[in-house]
């Protein structure tokens, strides 16, 4: 081992005891500041100030590295399963990791999302973000299948309290024309990470030869040191916004707090499905989770499979084109949306839309007749799903908050999360077993292309709003 990766291996192993310290600073913070959220009056102004740009730049690092952690894994499938320092596995067992972490994340999201409707969105991203760096360490760490399984089930619990939190936070910030351009902001940290990731790759193998252990470990010590810069720059927003508000919005914030304290989980699920957009919604995800998640979980393989392409070469291509298009997608829908939307109440929704019509046919294409379209024909095709994916990922959050009750906003992303991280579950796990079979991944995607189209017509049918309608 070379003194560069010495020193990287010395970093990684503090990341237990950094994440120690980290929660010891959350105690003293919840003990001097509480842990109640205190909501923002629906009357507050739309002005988000600089904690609000604030908020959304810590945050996009947070989600970058969340999804880089995610995508690492499918990435270094051929290390972990069959290098020289492997796990020993089949393809089905290997899918069955990433399905047991989709799978928590799942069912303790809508949790996730109830407890980021009642308790500090801020405290809950720190602990969030300090167990992903510890498992991230031991992920690297692990010396049997069952340790990595183990886990990989855990990463499930700190993301499932991440992104309800961080998106009803950013939201809470921006409230009327720069909502779905701050969402938008965050979301495309995500692609960053897919595409980051990709890159895994060449710091596992060659040029760097990290190997796929000290590679997670790395990531590890990363998290936590950056959770560092969480405690010191991101604010709850009721606190940016306190001295702003005049008497009344004061009494109004008052009488939601005493109202959020007293609401259950049933009457959370009651208001979240008090008209039909939620389960329009419901089902919308899992039309476009089926996709997301399987081309996130073996697109790499897919490629390999398809062009004989090694890991190296198809890491990043697997991840960078289409994390571009997402990322390019992302923030050019927000944009259209936002100002769309002064025009037209419904245009947050029908951006994606259309971007689901048009990605549906376009994945069907590339996989059925790829091999006469060639590499570069079935990237660019394939690529539209991300720019379908950008599409909703910017405009998911502003499409609820005006759909339903918004003091239930976090659990309302928390169920969406359920769905899609569920169908996300079924897909990678039966991704592998279907491979193990015989079946081709292609046949599984042409799948994902008939339920893309589907999404983008469930968009066009929620309820549809005045354009006099207030503008929140």
């Amino acid at each position: 081992m070379t003194e560069n990766h010495t020193l990287l291996s010395y970093l990684a192993d503090m990341t237990p005891w950094g994440g120690l310290i980290i929660v010891i600073i959350a105690i003293m913070i919840a003990l001097k500041k509480g842990v109640k959220l205190i909501p923002v009056p629906k009357n507050a102004p739309d002005n988000p100030g600089k904690w609000a740009w604030i908020a959304v730049a810590i945050l996009w690092v947070v989600v970058m590295l969340n999804y880089f952690d995610r995508q690492l894994m499918s990435v270094l499938n051929k290390s972990i399963t069959e290098g020289a320092d492997k796990i020993p596995m089949t393809q089905e067992q290997f899918g069955a990791i990433t399905a047991v972490f989709l799978l928590i994340y799942a069912v303790l999201s809508p949790i996730g999302g109830y407890l980021a409707d009642r308790y500090s969105r801020k405290l809950l991203i720190m602990v969030s973000l300090v167990v992903w760096s510890i498992v991230t360490y031991m992920t690297g760490a692990s010396s049997s299948y069952a340790e990595l399984f183990t886990w990989r089930a855990l990463m499930g619990v700190s993301e499932a309290f991440y992104i309800p939190a961080a998106l009803a936070l950013i939201t809470d910030y921006h409230r009327g024309k720069t909502r779905s351009l701050a969402t938008g902001l965050h979301m495309s940290g995500i692609y960053a990470g897919q595409a980051l990731a990709g890159y895994g790759a060449l710091m596992a193998g060659d040029p760097c030869q990290l190997g796929w252990r000290l590679t997670f470990e790395v990531f590890g010590f990363i998290g936590v040191a950056y959770a560092l810069i969480v405690i010191l720059f991101l604010r709850d927003p009721e606190g940016a916004k306190e001295a702003e508000a005049p008497a009344e919005a004061t009494a109004t914030e008052e009488k939601q707090e005493e109202a959020k304290e007293s609401f259950t989980m049933g009457e959370v699920l009651r208001g979240l499905f008090a008209t039909r957009a939620m389960a329009i919604l419901l089902l919308m995800i899992f039309c476009a989770g089926f996709a997301n998640w399987f081309l996130l979980s073996w697109y790499p393989r897919l490629l390999q499979d398809m062009f004989g392409l090694t890991e190296a070469q198809a890491g990043p291509h697997a991840t960078q084109w289409a994390s571009i298009a997402k990322y390019v997608a992302v923030l050019a829908a927000a944009v259209i949306a936002d100002r769309w939307y002064l025009r037209n109440c419904n245009a947050r929704a029908y951006v994606p839309g259309i971007a689901f019509c048009l990605a549906g046919p376009c994945v069907l294409i590339a996989m059925i007749f790829g091999s006469y379209l060639g590499f570069a024909a079935v990237l660019a095709l394939v690529a539209m799903q991300g720019v379908a994916q950008g599409s909703i990922d910017a405009t998911l959050m502003p499409v609820l908050r005006s759909s339903i009750d918004e003091r239930f906003s976090a659990t309302g992303y928390g169920l969406l999360n359920f769905v899609s991280a569920g169908v996300g579950a079924l897909i990678t796990w039966m991704g592998g077993m279907l491979k193990d079979s015989g079946v081709k991944l292609e046949v599984i995607l042409c799948s994902a292309g008939i339920l893309m189209f589907f999404c983008g017509w469930l968009l066009f049918c929620l309820p549809k709003k005045s354009n006099d309608a207030a503008k929140v």
